[in-house]
């Protein structure tokens, strides 16, 4: 095989992975780099269901779209994006995040039909600044999980990537005269993961107590001494930024607080 027709086929390849999109009202098969038409096929009638059917929400009702609380998006408009393939950037395109399916919807153009990036560790995707990439990560009971993560802090041996997504919470309806019902409605989620030494990204524990699941045990004082003075909260962004700085200088032998 000539380099020409090599790197035509490098160029076929990527276009596949990037177009295994599963379309909205689509019955047909998407394509797939790996093979997996069955799995793909799986994808694209999840997302169709839950997209247009949202009774699928819960099982024992019919829930509205409309009649719902809140919305499965923080920012319910596309956007100008930017989908990247191996860490290069292969084509702009509108998109947003829908936090409740965990899926990047895209649109061609705003005429089309809207779309679902495939998901795969290889594809990613720039919105409003915000990279999304396909990642296994450890949830906060330690068990492995697929999903969208956002890098937010990168350092030498410590990555830290946050998870922003929605929830279903099902209303309740009064149980007596004198209280009122409560509405269905999306709840947000955020977590935050810490992956140590480009090891799985896993749960950033939100007490002092649990740091040892991710630091080693003679770092633990120093670390819960610089919590504890610079009024870290575990819960914030920036204060998890500030720390793992810190854990930084500690990993190579620098401990000032």
């Amino acid at each position: 095989m000539t380099r020409k027709e090599m790197n035509r086929k490098s160029i076929l390849t990527v276009m596949s992975v990037i177009y295994g999109f599963s379309v909205l009202g689509q019955t047909g098969q998407q394509a797939n780099p790996s093979g997996d038409t069955e799995n793909n096929f799986r994808l694209a009638n999840y997302f169709h269901t839950l997209s247009n059917k949202p009774e699928a929400i819960t099982a024992d009702r019919t829930v509205d779209l409309a009649d719902i609380e809140g919305s499965m998006y923080y920012d319910e408009d596309f956007s100008l994006g930017k989908i990247y393939y191996s860490d290069e950037p292969f084509k702009s395109i509108l998109a947003r995040y829908n936090a409740y399916t965990d899926e990047i919807e895209i649109k061609r153009d705003e005429q089309e039909a809207v779309e679902s990036l495939y998901k795969g560790a290889k594809v990613s995707c720039e919105i409003n600044g915000r990279r999304f990439v396909y990642s296994e990560y450890l949830d906060k009971r330690g068990n492995p999980e697929n999903g969208y993560l956002v890098k937010v802090f990168s350092g030498e041996k410590h990555d830290l990537y946050e998870k922003r997504s929605k929830a279903f919470k099902e209303g309740q309806q009064p149980k007596t005269s004198l209280h009122l019902p409560t509405p269905d409605k999306f709840v947000d989620r955020l977590g935050f993961y810490v992956a140590v030494d480009s090891e799985t990204p896993q749960f950033f524990p939100d007490s002092r107590k649990k740091l040892s699941t991710i630091f080693d045990d003679d770092k633990i004082g120093l670390l819960r001494t610089f919590i504890k003075k610079n009024e870290i909260d575990l819960s914030k962004k920036e204060d998890l930024q500030r720390l793992l700085i810190y854990a930084e200088t500690i990993a190579d032998g620098r401990k000032g607080i």
